[in-house]
C-alpha cells in the first residue's frame, strides 16, 4: 500500500489518499507526486482521505497543500469523532450511497470544442478543455467544463431538471437544463463583461435556473 495516493475522481476532482501517519513521510510524497500533478489539480475539486490514525493531521496536511495552491475541499473520514478541523468533513460511516449496484456512467471529452461542433453524453459529461461559441453540448446527466464554456450546454437532457452545469469560465449565450431554459440571449445577463472570473455553478431552483460562484454552491 502507498502511503500517499492521488487519484482522479469521477466527479471534477481528485482524492488525495494518506496511509502513513509521519508528517515527514507525507510531506515528501505529496511532493514528488505533485510535481507531476499538481498544474491539474490547481481549481479542482479535491477530497483528502484519511485514516483513524492520521485524521488528526488534518489542518497541517491541507495547509502543505495550500502553499501549492492547492485547496482540499473535504476532507474524508471513517469517523470523524475526536477529528478538530477547519475543513469540512464527510464521515463514510454516515454516508447514504446511491446507485451502489452500478456506477452512474461518466464520459470525458478532452479538447476544445469549435464553432459548430456538439457532443453527446448519455449520463455525466466532463469536458477537459474549451467550449467555444456556437459550439453544442448535451447530457442526460451533469455537465462539467473544466475550461471556458462559451457555447451552449443542456444538462439533463431528456426532462432531469436536477442536473447542474459547472465551468471553470461560465459564460454562455443561453443554459438549458432539463426542461427549463434561460432567457434569449439579447437579454441574457451571462453575456455581462468577464471581470475576475471564478468557476460558477448553474442549477434549477424553483422553476428557474440560478448561477452561483462555485464557493457560494458549497455552502447552499
Amino acid at each position: 500500500m502507498s502511503k500517499v495516493e492521488i487519484k482522479g475522481k469521477n466527479f471534477l476532482g481528485f482524492e488525495i489518499t494518506v496511509n502513513d501517519s509521519n508528517l515527514d513521510v507525507i510531506f515528501s510524497e505529496l511532493e514528488s507526486l505533485l510535481a507531476v500533478s499538481s498544474r491539474f489539480m490547481k481549481n479542482s475539486i479535491v477530497t483528502l482521505k484519511l485514516n483513524d490514525l492520521n485524521k488528526n493531521l488534518a489542518d497541517r496536511i491541507a495547509e502543505f497543500l495550500r502553499e501549492k495552491d492547492i485547496f482540499v475541499n473535504a476532507v474524508v473520514v471513517d469517523d470523524k469523532k475526536g477529528l478538530k478541523t477547519h475543513v469540512p468533513v464527510i464521515e463514510i460511516g454516515s454516508t447514504h450511497f446511491v446507485n451502489e449496484e452500478r456506477e452512474k456512467e461518466v464520459s470525458t471529452f478532452r479538447g476544445n470544442l469549435r464553432s459548430g461542433q456538439s457532443i453527446k453524453a448519455n449520463g455525466d459529461l466532463v469536458v477537459v478543455g474549451n467550449v467555444n461559441s456556437n459550439s453544442y453540448v448535451y447530457a442526460t446527466g451533469n455537465i462539467f467544463v473544466l475550461g471556458k464554456l462559451y457555447g451552449v450546454p443542456h444538462a439533463g437532457y431528456g426532462g432531469n431538471n436536477d442536473a447542474i452545469v459547472f465551468a471553470f469560465d461560465l459564460n454562455p449565450p443561453q443554459i438549458r437544463i432539463g426542461d427549463y431554459i434561460t432567457r434569449s440571449p439579447e437579454e441574457n445577463v451571462l453575456l455581462k463583461k468577464r471581470v475576475n472570473v471564478v468557476p460558477e455553478v448553474a442549477f434549477v431552483d424553483e422553476g428557474v435556473i440560478v448561477i452561483m460562484t462555485y464557493d457560494e454552491w458549497l455552502k447552499s
